[in-house]
């Protein structure tokens, strides 16, 4: 698939798989920089001995928020139903993204289940989803090294965790690991060639986990 088909059916997909590619209609004088903000929390939950799921709360920016809404029906009849059907594909389109969740156990990455529970509400002028992601297979955390990033691949969406209270541990987790979130370390080099980038190219999918938070755990 050439460049075109892929930047088309990337715009087509925009409302399903968080706007990754707002930047192809933005006028082409923008830089690489995030055109949405998507503010995380996340739930590890975990029975006595394995992590079970991660429960996702995302809040979009304003503008983004709007965005998703624009054509639906969002009159007070129709308002929850619409909600509903948005939160349902943008969770389902999400699958061959990876839920742009990276779960880590040392170097091995953690496959999920479908996501299951998507709910999307408003609050004020924000939209916001929540959904559940099994664990493909449970994972005992005993004595563990566990990595977690969330993040868009081309960097056009800023996925970010605002502290480390936007991160909760189980019970069970709680009183057997500890976790540290740790900030980016991106140099001058590698931010001039970001913001070198024109939005009207093919996005550079290094990018997006170059400036990624990253969760620790680590377990005793």
């Amino acid at each position: 698939m050439n460049i075109t088909s892929i930047l088309l059916s990337r715009c087509q997909l925009l409302k399903v798989i968080l706007l990754l590619t707002l930047f192809s209609i933005l006028p082409s004088t923008l830089s690489a920089h995030p055109h949405a903000w998507v503010d995380t929390n996340t739930y590890i939950n975990s029975n006595e001995t394995h992590i079970t799921s991660l429960h996702m709360t995302w809040a979009f920016d304003a503008e983004t928020s709007n965005y998703m809404l624009q054509g639906e029906d969002v009159s007070a009849e129709q308002i929850e139903k619409t909600l509903q059907l948005l939160a349902d594909s943008v969770v389902g389109n999400m699958y061959n993204e990876h839920y742009f969740t990276y779960l880590y156990d040392g170097s091995t990455p953690i496959r999920y289940k479908a996501a299951r529970y998507p709910q999307l509400v408003q609050s004020k002028d924000k939209l916001i989803l929540s959904f559940e992601l099994p664990l493909s297979e449970p994972i005992a955390f005993k004595g563990k090294k566990l990595k977690l990033f969330i993040y868009d691949a081309t960097y056009f969406v800023d996925m970010s965790w605002s502290n480390e209270k936007e991160i909760q541990l189980s019970e069970q987790i709680n009183t057997q690991c500890t976790g540290q979130l740790v900030e980016p370390k991106v140099s001058d080099e590698q931010r001039a060639y970001t913001l070198s980038l024109a939005s009207d190219i093919a996005p550079d999918n290094r990018i997006g986990q170059l400036f990624s938070q990253q969760f620790q755990l680590h377990c005793l």
